[in-house]
C-alpha cells in the first residue's frame, strides 16, 4: 500500500518551502529549464503547488498530480487543474501530455523507478520530462555539510546505499524529521530514466546551493554540488 507521508504536514511544508516559488528558487530554475512552450504539463508530485505559476508563466497549462490530499488541498488554490493518484498508476493514457515536470520527489517515492515509467508512458513523443531534486551522492542522511564552508571539505558517515525510508529523530533536519526520506544511490536514480527504452536523456547538470550550475570554484565555499538537473526526451 502507498502511503501519502504528508498528509496533515500540508500546511508545515508549505509554509517552510515557500522560497521554492520564487524567481531565483527553484521555481525559476524550472521555468529556465523547460523553456516556453504551449502544451499540457503534467507536475507529477505536485505538492503544494509552489512551481505552477512559474510553469504557467512559461506558457504551459498545468496538471498537477499527487498523492497527498491534504497537499492537493493547498495546490487547488493555486492551479484548478489538480488530480489526487498515485504517481505509479497515474489515471492518464498514454502519450497525454506534452511536458512532465517531477521536482524534490525521489526523497518523498517508495517506488521512483516506477513513477519515472509513469512519466514516460504518459509522454507525447518528442515530449521532455523534466526533474529537479537534491543530488544523490551530496545530499542525504550520510552527507555531513555543516562545516563545508568553513572547512572547505566534504564528509561522507555511513549509509550511503541505504535506500530504506530515514528518519531523523533530532529536529535538524526538516523533511527526514517530519516524513521521512529516501536517499537513493546515484546509480539508482539515473538508473530509473536509463530503463526506459523511450527516454533518451539531453542533459544532466548540476547546481549548487543557489541553484547555478556547479563548478569547483564557486564562491560560496561549498565544495560539491547540492542539487541535479535531468532533462530527458521521449523519442518515441
Amino acid at each position: 500500500m502507498v502511503t501519502a507521508r504528508y498528509d496533515g504536514q500540508a500546511q508545515w511544508y508549505d509554509t517552510r518551502f515557500r522560497r521554492y516559488s520564487d524567481r531565483d528558487g527553484s521555481a525559476g530554475l524550472l521555468a529556465r529549464l523547460l523553456g516556453p512552450g504551449d502544451s499540457v504539463c503534467l507536475d507529477l508530485g505536485c505538492g503544494t503547488g509552489l512551481h505552477f505559476a512559474a510553469v504557467r508563466e512559461a506558457g504551459y497549462t498545468v496538471l498537477g498530480v499527487d498523492l497527498s490530499g491534504d497537499q492537493l488541498r493547498i495546490a487547488a488554490t493555486r492551479n484548478p487543474w489538480v488530480v489526487q493518484a498515485d504517481g505509479g498508476r497515474l489515471p492518464l493514457p498514454d502519450a497525454a501530455v506534452g511536458t512532465v515536470t517531477m521536482t524534490y520527489t525521489h526523497t518523498d517515492i517508495d517506488d521512483f523507478a516506477a513513477v519515472v515509467r509513469e512519466a514516460a508512458r504518459v509522454l507525447q513523443p518528442g515530449g521532455r520530462l523534466v526533474y529537479l531534486g537534491p543530488h544523490p551522492c551530496f545530499v542525504g542522511a550520510f552527507a555531513v555539510r555543516t562545516d563545508e564552508p568553513d572547512e572547505g571539505g566534504f564528509r561522507v558517515g555511513p549509509g550511503y546505499g541505504d535506500e530504506r525510508l530515514q528518519r531523523d529523530p533530532t529536529g535538524r533536519f526538516p523533511i527526514r524529521s517530519h516524513v521521512g526520506a529516501r536517499n537513493l544511490t546515484l546509480t539508482s536514480f539515473l538508473g530509473a530514466f536509463l530503463a526506459q527504452p523511450a527516454l533518451r536523456l539531453a542533459s544532466i547538470t548540476e547546481y549548487d546551493t543557489d541553484l547555478r550550475p556547479w563548478t569547483p570554484s564557486r564562491a560560496d565555499g561549498r565544495v560539491v554540488p547540492w542539487n541535479i538537473a535531468v532533462v530527458a526526451v521521449r523519442t518515441s
